[in-house]
């Protein structure tokens, strides 16, 4: 009697950890499968960045309004047109080539129209995340057209870029900016092979009437603040244009003649 007594607690003992045994191995199959889960959507989510087309404009899109988000300035397509390049292996200051550091490889240039909406120069890591070069859109700090300058400061901004994350913008979103992407070329063709201006670089131009206000203000326009709009050249040969809030307010506007002298005027039209 005592035997089977024993016997009897013996089962039931094996029966519960039979039990667990059960248990156990269920959870931890659960696990697997929960992992196994979320690797396959990691897998996915990595598959769907590597299977983008990166020399479309709908990339382009998505390049362009992460990058000028990121950096505190507003994208909008109603009112903006983009030129796409590819700028490989071209000088990063076109205006003194020989001393200039060259893009990399791969390296792509959306510049937007009018010049105040902003340009974007950046690498695709095809890993949903983009490199960006603190490229000057306007070198108008006249040390640019000094070899040493330009060598260190070309080769400083291509050793210290910029990581930026896409944004996942929505169909709509794209469709709004793929109608006003188009391909361009010609960086760095106005440009000159050695660091030597002649007198024209004084004549104020379309190309450099911004640089001229830029120099009076003594920093780039802000664009993350104001609209700029596109200049225009009246009878007199003078250059001007106007700039709003971002209510569309009128803000100011600026005159340039044609000695490149800036006359800055508030919202009233008085001068500053």
């Amino acid at each position: 009697m005592v035997l089977s007594a024993c016997d009897i607690n013996i089962n039931t003992g094996s029966s519960n950890d039979s039990k667990s045994s059960k248990e156990s191995s269920s959870s931890s199959d659960s696990k697997k499968n929960n992992q196994s889960s979320n690797n396959n959507s990691s897998s996915s989510s990595d598959s769907n960045h590597n299977s983008e087309n990166t020399d479309s404009n709908e990339h382009y899109a998505k390049v362009w309004v992460s990058v000028i988000e990121d950096s505190g300035g507003t994208a909008d397509s109603s009112n903006t047109e983009i030129g796409h390049e590819d700028v490989s292996g071209k000088a990063l200051n076109p205006y003194n080539k020989s001393a200039s550091a060259k893009f990399p490889n791969g390296t792509q240039l959306l510049s937007g129209t009018p010049m105040s909406a902003g340009q974007v120069v950046y690498t695709d890591n095809n890993d949903g995340t983009v490199t960006v070069y603190n490229v000057p859109s306007h070198f108008q700090n006249k040390g640019w057209d000094e070899d040493g300058y330009t060598e260190r400061e070309s080769n400083r901004i291509l050793d210290n870029p910029k990581t930026v994350k896409l944004q996942d913008l929505s169909q709509s979103e794209i469709n709004s900016w793929t109608n006003v992407i188009s391909e361009t070329s010609g960086y760095g063709d106005f440009g000159s092979d050695d660091s030597d201006n002649d007198d024209s670089s004084d004549e104020v131009t379309r190309d450099n009437v911004i640089d001229k206000v830029e120099d009076y203000e003594g920093h780039n326009l802000d664009t993350s603040k104001y609209d700029y709009k596109e200049p225009e050249k009246n009878d007199d040969g003078e250059w001007g244009f106007s700039f709003t809030d971002k209510d569309g307010n009128l803000a100011g506007s600026y005159i340039i003649d044609q000695d490149g002298d800036v006359t800055k005027y508030d919202e009233n039209g008085d001068p500053e």
